[in-house]
């Protein structure tokens, strides 16, 4: 499991769909930015955005960040083929 969004899924018990948003947040993107990115509507982001707080335990973007890159501080980066 060297894929990042594996990596958040597993460790947060996350969807496919809501690691992929949590992975574009985490890399400094807006919300109105990775729903377009990720061609869902700002409003299905959104209800996504809850979810991963939810299920994160935090309630603010910026604290999710900390908290990925706090227990994957290495999901940013490339997974090795």
């Amino acid at each position: 499991m060297n894929q990042p969004i594996d990596r958040l899924r597993c460790h947060f018990d996350l969807t496919l769909a809501e690691a992929r948003l949590a992975l574009h947040l985490v890399t400094g993107e807006t919300l109105r930015s990775a729903a377009a990115k990720l061609s869902i509507t700002y409003e299905t982001a959104r209800t996504s955005l809850k979810n991963i707080f939810r299920k994160t335990g935090t309630c603010r973007q910026a604290e999710l960040v900390v908290i990925i890159l706090t227990a994957l501080p290495d999901c940013l980066k490339r997974p090795v083929t």
